[in-house]
């Protein structure tokens, strides 16, 4: 038997001027898209922005149903968005942020919105950045999407 340690690091800002200008801006763009989420049931809305290498960024927000597995994270709304429209363009950042959060620190994907984030990734065969915000608060800032979830299923199923 072998004993193993993942660590992971991030960049800890705990004010959201620490940031660069494009940062801020990518994150407000997040906290807008909370103000049209769909979330009567939770009342917890989430807000996703992505910016392209084009320099485009699109915005994502979640997406609640009365039949809980139908609804959609604001990561996949923006990165399916993406992902239809736009394959051949690459994402060099994203931001996530929720308001309504009663958490002490910024709001984390889930799992499945992580797997989609490391699949993404892989696909583009490049790195992006991911940005978690807490408003009035901290800011974390990952270097690439797989730091999210070091040990992501495989994608050798591909034919």
């Amino acid at each position: 038997m072998q004993n193993k340690k993942i660590e992971i690091g991030y960049k800890y800002f705990e004010d959201l001027k620490e940031l660069e200008n494009s940062d801020q801006i990518l994150i407000q763009k997040a906290l807008d898209a909370c103000k049209t989420a769909y979330a009567p049931y939770s009342n917890f809305p989430v807000g996703a922005a992505v910016l392209l290498d084009s320099g485009e960024i699109f915005i994502g927000n979640n997406q609640e149903n009365i039949s809980f597995p139908a609804g959609t994270c604001a990561e996949r709304t923006v990165l399916n968005f993406i992902h239809a429209n736009f394959p051949d363009k690459n994402i060099v950042t994203m931001a996530i942020t929720a308001t309504n959060s009663h958490s002490v620190g910024p709001v984390t994907p889930c799992g499945v919105c992580r797997q989609v984030m490391v699949e993404m990734e892989r696909e583009q065969q490049t790195d992006y950045r991911v940005l978690l915000h807490k408003p009035g608060g901290s800011t974390i800032e990952f270097s690439t999407a797989s730091q999210l979830l070091p040990l992501a299923f495989e994608d050798k199923l591909k034919k």
